[in-house]
Parts: structure tokens; sequence; C-alpha cells
């Protein structure tokens, strides 16, 4: 049942433009942030408890409703972890917008590039192609497991409510991020909780994924790059994207300090993103075979 909803959610988001409508969770922030406010004066809630309650409610909710369907008819229970899965992926198509990317970079179309640019990496976009194509393959490499590859490990693990734990923290994490920026110490503990939770959910598909960069690239250079990177603090998810970001160079044996970021370098990346989604789709249908087989 898992390999069927993958495959259908990974139609949806290549060909259905609408789901990035729906893709909002404003909800998420707004629900943490009351918490936080309303427990501010509680170091007991202001810190790792207060980030397990936020996350649990929402899965727990999601778990009877999903509970419930099934018991009343499979196919309902089939439809609903669909759409949780499709609306956890993202929150951004960016393989799609990438595609866009390439094309309007092939037909020497700068205001469509700077547009589907943005789209990938948000207002700030550098103003030199080389950094602008750098910073899309970054992006690129980076929502493989993010995006992706991370939603599929915890849904094949959990269900969709394993997909709606990791998304959440993950949205949680960057809003996180922003309120470091604006200095907030009262939310300290909390945005440290957030960052650890969400570097251990991460951590794990980050490996499978630089796993699937070896073995969909040049095993060696990226084994090579993977082992000088394991012994770093991954209780950072900066650190798995870095990781990440390096390794899939590597399988494309391309060395980010010297190499001229072009279009060229944005296809080959997409294609290597794509090689390593093929290949886990294939190892989880070869695990479903097996699991009837046996």
């Amino acid at each position: 049942m898992s390999l069927l909803t993958i495959l259908f959610s990974l139609a949806i988001e290549r060909y259905v433009d609408a789901v990035d409508q729906i893709r909002k969770f404003d909800w998420s922030i707004s629900f943490a942030n009351w918490v936080k406010e309303k427990f501010s004066h509680s170091e007991f809630w202001n810190d790792t408890l207060g980030l397990i309650a936020i996350i649990l409610l929402p899965v727990f909710l999601c778990a009877i409703i999903y509970s419930q369907l099934y018991d009343a008819l499979g196919l309902l229970g089939f439809l609903f972890s669909l759409a949780v899965l499709v609306y956890c992926l993202g929150p951004k198509r960016v393989q799609h917008a990438a595609r866009l990317y390439i094309d309007a970079g092939e037909h020497e179309d700068e205001h469509s590039l700077k547009t589907y640019a943005s789209d990938i990496l948000g207002p700030d976009v550098p103003s030199t192609p080389q950094d602008m194509n750098r910073q899309v393959c970054e992006k690129l490499l980076v929502s493989t497991n993010e995006n992706l590859l991370g939603v599929f490990f915890w849904f094949v693990l959990l269900g969709p409510m394993g997909a709606l734990m990791f998304r959440m923290a993950g949205e949680l994490y960057y809003n996180s991020q922003q309120q470091d920026e604006e200095q907030k110490p009262e939310y300290t503990e909390f945005n440290n909780s957030t960052r650890m939770l969400y570097a251990i959910l991460l951590w794990v598909p980050a490996q499978l994924t630089t796993l699937a960069f070896a073995i969909t690239g040049s095993f060696i250079d990226t084994l090579h790059e993977w082992k000088q990177r394991l012994p770093n603090d991954y209780l950072n998810p900066q650190e798995s994207d870095d990781t990440l970001f390096h390794t899939g160079l590597k399988s494309l044996q391309i060395d980010p300090e010297t190499h001229q970021f072009d279009i060229n370098t944005v296809h080959d990346v997409l294609a290597l993103s794509w090689r390593s989604i093929i290949l886990w789709i294939t190892a989880l249908a070869l695990l479903t075979l097996a699991g009837w087989a046996g």
C-alpha cells in the first residue's frame, strides 16, 4: 500500500499544478506560537515537552481519522493517506520549478530564469548567473531529501502520521530559525529542541539519500566525501544539508570550489535527483515484492 501511495503522490507532484495552492502550513506555526505564548512562563512547557505536545496533537488527530476511515472502508483510508502524503511533500515543487528554470536558461530567457529562480530560492536571488546556478543546485540536492525522500521514509515507517510529523518538524524548525534571527531569547530552549528533533528525523533519510547519490553517480568520490563528513555534528540540520550538497556534487565528479556552475550543471543535478528517487522507489518495490513472496 505504501508503494502505491508513493507512486500516486509522485504523479500528482509532477503533473498537478494545483497542489502548490493547498500546501499551507501557517496553521502549524500559529498553533505553535499560541502554545509558546500561553506557556511562555513555564520552563516545563517552553522546552522539549511543549514541542512534543505541539506535534503529537495533530499527529494523533491524523491517526484517529485514518483509523476510522480505514476501518470503514480501506479505499477511504488509502485516499486519506494519499492526501496527507501529497500535502506533506514540498512545500515547493522544486524539481518542477527546476525543469522550467533549465528551459528558460537554454532559451536564454533572463526574465523567466530569475522568476523560476525565485520560485526555487525565495526572494533573495543572487545577482550573478554562477551564484544563482550554484544555489539552485544546492536547493535541488537538499530538497531531494527534505521535500521528497525524507517524507517517503517516515511515511513508510509510520504511515500518514509519519509524513505529517516530519513536515511539521521541518516547518517549526525553519520558523525557529527566523525567530533566532529576530533575537527572541525567551524561545531559545524551545528552538533548540526544535532543531534537535528535526535533525534527528532528517539524519537517517539523509544518509540513505547520500547512498542513493553514490549508487547513481560516482560511488568512490561520493563515499570519500561522505566519510570525511560523517564525524560532523548531525544535531544540526544544516550539517545534513551540507553533506547532501557536497556528496551530490561529488557523485557527479564536481568540485564546488572550482566548478563553473551553469545550466548544464543544474540539468545534471536534476537528473541525479530523479535517479535517486527512482532508486528509492525500486528498492521499496523489491522490498514489497519480497514481503508478498514471504
